[in-house]
């Protein structure tokens, strides 16, 4: 359905401005009426989905990276909006009517209006939102066409936003945690470029002057120094070149086998990223049962949040030896090497007490908390440790300004 901006004024001659999904102008104008607003401006909203017919049948298509768009926050949102309407009785359609005003994301808001749509016409919640897989995971459609079965979808809605809140803060946690050394990386390195560049210039031009033989580390700092006040501006390209050729070729088939690789077997960091994933897969494995959802399904659609291909790899046949061979979830855990002992040995506990979804929402629950932990202490190290190679930087510059200083100093004497 298309989204219309309205403007207009009240009985006292206040205007009102707002958003409408509707069929089409006509009747923006009577749910305007019905409210005693007199419409001075009504139009549609160029975030309005259109059809694509046209384009397909010129042969225009859209790269893959400029249709992705991450909808996380609004589904988060929208997801804890509607479970708290659902809770309240509300119909779906009314509970649509009253969050697509409210959405800021008018991309996001534009989806939610075409599966208004759709539920007027009769289709179910689920099949509505299975049209948009931009915007709605597998996980999610499955988990709402389960509550949509079961009778219990208010209950599902809130299991779906604590889970993506949960998600949500751990990336805020790790994000805050990254910022400090990233913030003094870019200092650090501008710092010492404008050092290079506008400082170390007039002082070496001093002893250029002089016939004397200049000690290696002032040679090495004047060549730097020429190098980059000389060619900046080149230096500036190849590096951009440099990054856009590392973001193609991380985004190819050979790139992401490497980035793959490179998450689960690069020091230090791998441990927390195998954390990552597995406390991920754990969470929305536990969700998905918790929800009604049978094993065989839950564990093909878990996968999917494992975004590394060589960890999905590795579930791929631990899902063959579960749904196939009968092998209970806890010993195929153990045929993989990605998951701590802890964790199959929590889950066969959960088998034997058919308790599996609680103790998988337990185990990722406490697998953040060591991430958290973790992170904070990869942060503490990563702080002296980048205070010492700046200090090492600042240090070889003075030393390299300094020693040809103390040998004129000889000379005089």
């Amino acid at each position: 359905m298309p989204i219309f901006h309205y403007q207009a004024f009240d009985a006292t001659g206040a205007l009102h401005k707002g958003t409408q999904d509707a069929a089409n102008e006509s009747e923006v104008r009577q749910l305007l009426r019905s409210k005693d607003l007199f419409p001075k401006e009504i139009r549609t909203s160029r975030f309005t989905r259109k059809s694509n017919k046209a384009k397909t049948s010129e042969g225009f298509k859209l790269p893959e990276f400029a249709k992705r768009r991450n909808y996380a926050k609004s589904l988060m949102l929208f997801t804890r909006q509607l479970e708290v309407l659902l809770d309240a009785t509300i119909p779906y359609d009314k509970a649509f009517q009253l969050i697509i005003p409210q959405t800021e994301d008018h991309s996001f808001q534009s989806i939610l209006s075409e599966i208004r749509g759709g539920l007027l016409e009769g289709e179910s919640l689920a099949n509505s939102m299975e049209k948009h897989p931009e915007a709605f995971p597998a996980m999610y459609i499955s988990m709402v066409r389960s509550g949509e079965n079961g009778g219990n979808l208010g209950m599902i809605m809130k299991r779906l936003a604590d889970y993506y809140e949960r998600q949500d803060r751990l990336r805020s946690q790790i994000r805050s945690a990254m910022i400090y050394p990233a913030f003094m990386t870019v200092f650090g390195f501008a710092v010492v470029v404008f050092m290079v560049t506008n400082i170390v210039p007039k002082i070496t031009r001093i002893f250029e002057s002089r016939d004397a033989a200049l000690p290696l580390p002032t040679r090495l700092l004047i060549g730097l120094s020429e190098l980059l006040s000389g060619n900046l501006l080149v230096l500036a390209v190849v590096v951009l070149l440099m990054i856009l050729s590392g973001t193609i070729f991380l985004r190819s088939p050979s790139g992401r086998r490497f980035r793959d690789w490179t998450e689960l077997k690069l020091p230090m960091f791998n441990r927390i990223w195998i954390k990552i994933l597995v406390a991920r897969y754990c969470q929305t494995l536990g969700t998905l049962l918790k929800s009604g959802v049978d094993l065989k399904t839950s564990l093909e659609i878990a996968k999917h949040v494992v975004v590394n291909r060589r960890f999905i790899s590795a579930l791929d046949k631990m899902i063959i030896d579960v749904n196939n061979k009968g092998v209970p979830l806890s010993a195929a855990m153990g045929k993989l090497e990605y998951f701590p002992e802890y964790v199959r040995h929590v889950v066969a506990i959960g088998e034997e007490a058919a308790r599996v979804d609680e103790l998988l929402e337990k185990v990722a629950d406490r697998m953040q908390e060591e991430i958290q932990s973790l992170v904070e202490a990869l942060t503490a190290l990563l702080q002296p440790a980048l205070i010492l190679l700046m200090g090492g930087i600042v240090g070889f510059i003075a030393l390299a300004v300094l020693l040809p200083m103390l040998s004129m100093n000889q000379l005089l004497q």
